[in-house]
C-alpha cells in the first residue's frame, strides 16, 4: 500500500512537471508565432488548448518509452527526438519553425539540402543527445508509468473536433477540394504544435506540390497589363537574380571592404545605375521569385495560377525565353516547386555542372553563340551568398580579399560573376538591358527566412541599358512613397521592358502599398519591419 502511495505521488509530481513544460511550450509558441501580441497568454483560449495537447503528447511519449515492446519504444523515441528538435530550433534561432521553412524543406533541391547539413546538425545534434539522456533516465532511474487511455482519448477528441471544424468550414472545404491543403493544416498546427502540427504540414506541403505540376499555358493576362503589347525595343533582356545578398556588404553601396569593384564600374557607366534603398518581397527564394516573375502577391497565390507569368508574356511578344542557373540552384526533376512552376514555361532550361557561379557565364556564352533567335529574355539564377558561405567563393576571391569574412568573399565572387556575364553580353549584343538584384537578403552568419530581421530583405538593385528610353529615371519611377523600391515592382519593370504598358492606377496602388511576405506567412508593411531595427 505504501509502495502504491509513493508511485502515485511520483506520478503526480511528474505530471505536474510535464504540465509546467507544456505551459512553457504553449507560451513560447504563442508569443514567437505572433499569435499573441497583446494582452496575457492566460486570456487566450489557445494557450490552454496547446497546453493540453502538448501535455497529452508528452505523456503518450513517456508511456511509449516505458513500454516493454521495442517497436513502441522506437516510435516514442522518434517523436521525442522530433519534439526536442523543435525546441532546439527555437533555442538556436529564437523562433518557432515557420511555415516558410517547412515549405522550403519540401521544395528544396539536393544541393541545398547538402549545403545546410552543418546548420541542421547544430539543431538535431543537441536534440539527439538529449533524447538519449532522457531515454536513459526513463529506463534506468524513473519507473513511473502512465495509463494512456485518458491522454490518448483527449488527444483524439480534440483532433476530431478540429477536423470536423475544417470539413464543415466552407472556405477551408474549398481549399481541400482544390488540393490546397496547407491552409487547413495550418489550423491543426496552431492547436497541435508539438510534432503533429509540423508533420501534418510537411505532409500537406508535399501533397500540395502537385498544384505546381500543370504545364498548360495560362491564357489570361493580369488586369494591370494593357493589351496589345507594343513593338519591343530590347533585343536582349537579362535578369540576374542573386541569392542571400545583403546590400550593406557591397562596396558599391558603401561597404569598407572592396567586395564589388567590377559592379561599381559596370553600373556607373552611361546607361547604368546603382539603385539605393531596395528590398525584396519575401525572405525565402520560393516566395520571392514568384513575386518577381509572375503577378503573385503576398496576400494570395491565385495570380500565379490565373495570370500569365513574365516568362509567358515574353513568349507572347515573340521573345525566346531561357532559364539559366548554377548547379546549386537546379530545380528538382519534377519541377514541383513554386518557382519551378514558372521556370518550366521557359523555352530553354539549363543548369551548370559546377556549384560556383562564375561558370554560369559559360552557359550564357553557349546560349548567345549557338542561338540566333532575334529576341531573347534570359533569367539567370545564381547561388550567390547562400550558406554555407565556404562553398560560394574560390582562391581568386581569397587572394583578392585575404583578410575578410567568408560572407564578403561570396559577394566578391558574385561581383566576378556579374563581370563575366556582362562581358559575354557585350560580346554578342549591342542592344541589351541587364538587371541585377537578389531574391532576398541575409542575416549574416545566421541565414534567412527567420523572424523579422530586416537584413533578410535589404538587397542590391543595379541596372544598365543601351536603350536610352530605359534609364535610371525609368527605374526610379517604380519607387514607392516610402522611399523604397520593392521587389514587387520587378514584374512591372520587366513588363515594360518586354513591350507591355501597365495600368497607371493599378501601379500607383501597388507602389502605395509597400509590404513584404514574412517567413511565418503573414504580410507586414515594409516600414514596420524596417523600424523594428
Amino acid at each position: 500500500m505504501k509502495s502504491y502511495g509513493i508511485e502515485r505521488s511520483s506520478r503526480l509530481i511528474l505530471l505536474l512537471i510535464y504540465t509546467f513544460i507544456s505551459a512553457i511550450f504553449a507560451f513560447i509558441y504563442l508569443t514567437k508565432s505572433g499569435a499573441q501580441r497583446d494582452g496575457f497568454c492566460f486570456e487566450n483560449p489557445f494557450f490552454y488548448l496547446i497546453t493540453i495537447t502538448t501535455l497529452c503528447f508528452i505523456v503518450l511519449v513517456h508511456a511509449s518509452i516505458s513500454s516493454r515492446h521495442k517497436p513502441i519504444v522506437a516510435f516514442g523515441s522518434l517523436f521525442l527526438f522530433l519534439f526536442l528538435s523543435e525546441i532546439s530550433f527555437c533555442i538556436f534561432y529564437g523562433e518557432i519553425i515557420s511555415e516558410g521553412v517547412l515549405d522550403s524543406i519540401i521544395e528544396t533541391n539536393s544541393h541545398e539540402v547538402m549545403s545546410m547539413t552543418k546548420q541542421a546538425l547544430l539543431i538535431i545534434g543537441p536534440a539527439f543527445i538529449t533524447t538519449f539522456l532522457i531515454l536513459f533516465v526513463l529506463k534506468k532511474l524513473i519507473f513511473v508509468k502512465f495509463r494512456i487511455f485518458v491522454p490518448l482519448s483527449l488527444y483524439i477528441l480534440i483532433l476530431s473536433v478540429v477536423l470536423l471544424f475544417l470539413v464543415t468550414k466552407s472556405s477551408l472545404k474549398s481549399d481541400i477540394k482544390n488540393g490546397h491543403l496547407k491552409s487547413s493544416v495550418s489550423v491543426i498546427r496552431t492547436i497541435f504544435p508539438a510534432v503533429l502540427g509540423d508533420l501534418s504540414y510537411l505532409l500537406a506541403s508535399y501533397a500540395s506540390t502537385d498544384i505546381y505540376s500543370n504545364t498548360n499555358e495560362i491564357e489570361k493576362f493580369n488586369q494591370a497589363v494593357i493589351l496589345p503589347p507594343n513593338k519591343y525595343d530590347n533585343d536582349l533582356i537579362v535578369f540576374i537574380m542573386g541569392e542571400s545578398s545583403l546590400v550593406s556588404r557591397y562596396s558599391a553601396y558603401g561597404h569598407h571592404q572592396q567586395t564589388t569593384p567590377f559592379m561599381t564600374n559596370i553600373f556607373s557607366q552611361n546607361g547604368g545605375c546603382i539603385i539605393p534603398n531596395s528590398h525584396s518581397a519575401a525572405a525565402l527564394t520560393r516566395d520571392s521569385i514568384p513575386m518577381t516573375l509572375s503577378f503573385n502577391v503576398p496576400e494570395s497565390n491565385d495570380n500565379l495560377f490565373d495570370n500569365k507569368s513574365i516568362i509567358e508574356m515574353a513568349r507572347f511578344n515573340h521573345y525566346k525565353t531561357y532559364w539559366l542557373a548554377s548547379a546549386a540552384q537546379s530545380i528538382q526533376g519534377t519541377f514541383n516547386s513554386k518557382f519551378g512552376f514558372i521556370a518550366r514555361k521557359s523555352d530553354v532550361i539549363t543548369f551548370s555542372e559546377d556549384l560556383l557561379d562564375i561558370n554560369v557565364s559559360q552557359l550564357l556564352e553557349d546560349t548567345l553563340q549557338k542561338d540566333n533567335f532575334p529576341k531573347k529574355f534570359i533569367f539567370v539564377h545564381l547561388r550567390g551568398s547562400h550558406q554555407p558561405y565556404s562553398k560560394g567563393y574560390d582562391e581568386v576571391d581569397k587572394l583578392a580579399l585575404p583578410d575578410v569574412e567568408e560572407y564578403d568573399l561570396t559577394i566578391h565572387h558574385t561581383d566576378r560573376t556579374i563581370k563575366a556575364l556582362y562581358d559575354v553580353i557585350n560580346k554578342y549584343s549591342n542592344n541589351y538591358t541587364i538587371i541585377y538584384t537578389s531574391d532576398h537578403g541575409e542575416i549574416v552568419n545566421v541565414g534567412h527566412g527567420i523572424g523579422d530581421n530586416v537584413d533578410q530583405f535589404l538587397i542590391p538593385f543595379m541596372f544598365i541599358s543601351t536603350n536610352q528610353q530605359y534609364n535610371c529615371q525609368f527605374i526610379e519611377s517604380f519607387r514607392g512613397p516610402d522611399g523604397y523600391l520593392s521587389g514587387l515592382m520587378n514584374k512591372y519593370i520587366l513588363s515594360n521592358l518586354l513591350g507591355y504598358e501597365i495600368d497607371p492606377a493599378i501601379l500607383d496602388k501597388e507602389k502605395n502599398n509597400d509590404r513584404v511576405f514574412m517567413p511565418n506567412s503573414s504580410v507586414m508593411p515594409f516600414l514596420e519591419v524596417l523600424n523594428k531595427h
